[in-house]
């Protein structure tokens, strides 16, 4: 079971490899032992083809391991040399065969299940190419000009181009798979990070005596700004997972700092800064989550370059970020904590304006007004 795990592990343009080098070698073998049984020329002639190919697709599989993992290089070694092979096998035509063009028309097929779509267009014209030569100038065409060699050069046209359309559709085809067995494993991974911080949400009521129903006024006045602001391009789920990780952050620090009136000191400021670091620990490697890590990240930077946890300035922190500084700041303004009153929606809207050119920008802050009116 381990080898067939391990056999199936392996990136496909090194599993064709490995499946080129054993045919060959296989054939290599029959070809021995029938040289060995008739000593003809064509014996000879056939095993000392298939042992060139053989040997050929060996020294690239090995090629392939020494080159790194995802080099673009080593992609480009299998459909390298499947197309040698099939020009070799054409033009040198072992087995006498009268119809070896059949075997250029699999060319296209293969090379689609190997390389991207780009490689795949420039891979299907220098087919045509060769395809096109080797039909005038091959083994097996014929001059006369009759009415079936323009039907039969017809009908090969028609195949190979039928073949490149298949190609086509086997790329998108596998580009719709890619896309969406991304887009399971991104559902998997959001709905893990959302269950992690779900689990938290309990505790995070606890050290700081308020209500989880703050994650869904966080989300709306979010969505509302973000609407009203106009311009930016920020999906539902990521400010809902903005909202839930603000309120869970809060469990990084210690319970008595949520009672605290007087001003923290250095080591406690520090503590406090741990907090914006949550969305890289959760998220960090997850391209689908970068926005929400550098936004979350940014939130308590200030426009004068005051903020923290880099005292970025001005157009260096994300709107997005700006704007949950503002509905973090107003929500912690209205509502009431067991060692202070809330604030009124008017006087809390004063006291974020006073920070207009200081922490926030004046559009964003001018914006959240007409959110709260």
């Amino acid at each position: 079971m381990n080898i067939v795990q391990r056999f199936s592990s392996q990136p496909i343009h090194q599993l064709c490899m490995f499946i080129i080098g054993s045919m060959a070698t296989l054939c290599t073998l029959s070809g021995l032992c029938y040289w060995l049984i008739s000593r003809n020329a064509e014996s000879h002639l056939y095993m000392l083809t298939s042992a060139t190919v053989s040997l050929f697709g060996w020294a690239m599989f090995g090629l392939q391991h020494l080159m790194p993992k995802h080099s673009r290089y080593s992609k480009m070694i299998a459909p390298a040399l499947i197309f040698l092979v099939i020009v070799m096998i054409t033009l040198y035509n072992p087995l006498t065969l009268q119809q070896m063009w059949v075997a250029l028309i699999f060319f296209p097929i293969m090379l689609s299940l190997l390389v991207e779509f780009r490689i795949y267009m420039y891979g299907s014209l220098l087919f045509l190419l060769y395809f096109i030569s080797f039909q005038i100038l091959g083994p097996s065409v014929t001059s006369n000009g009759d009415t079936s060699s323009i039907i039969m050069a017809t009908t090969k046209g028609v195949y190979a181009l039928g073949c490149i359309i298949l190609g086509v559709i086997i790329q998108i085809s596998l580009h719709q798979y890619k896309r969406n067995a991304e887009a399971t494993a991104f559902q998997r991974q959001k709905q893990q990070v959302i269950n992690m911080l779900q689990s938290f949400i309990s505790v995070g009521e606890r050290k700081t005596q308020t209500s989880r129903k703050e994650i869904g006024e966080m989300s709306a006045l979010l969505k509302k700004l973000v609407h009203a602001y106009g311009g930016l391009r920020v999906q539902e789920w990521e400010i809902d997972l903005l909202s839930l990780m603000h309120f869970v952050s809060r469990v990084k620090l210690p319970d008595y700092m949520f009672e605290k009136e007087g001003k923290l000191t250095e080591f406690e400021f520090e503590v406090v800064q741990e907090h914006c670091y949550m969305a890289r620990e959760l998220c960090e490697g997850i391209p689908e989550f970068r926005e929400v890590e550098k936004v979350f990240l940014y939130h308590h930077e200030k426009i004068d370059g005051t903020g923290y946890p880099f005292r970025l300035e001005g157009a260096q922190i994300p709107i997005l970020s700006q704007m949950l500084g503002i509905v973090e700041m107003y929500l912690a303004m209205t509502t009431p904590r067991s060692y202070r009153q809330e604030t009124s929606k008017k006087e809390s809207y004063a006291e974020i304006q006073k920070l207009t050119h200081l922490s926030f920008r004046a559009d964003i802050v001018e914006a959240f007004g007409k959110v709260i009116d």
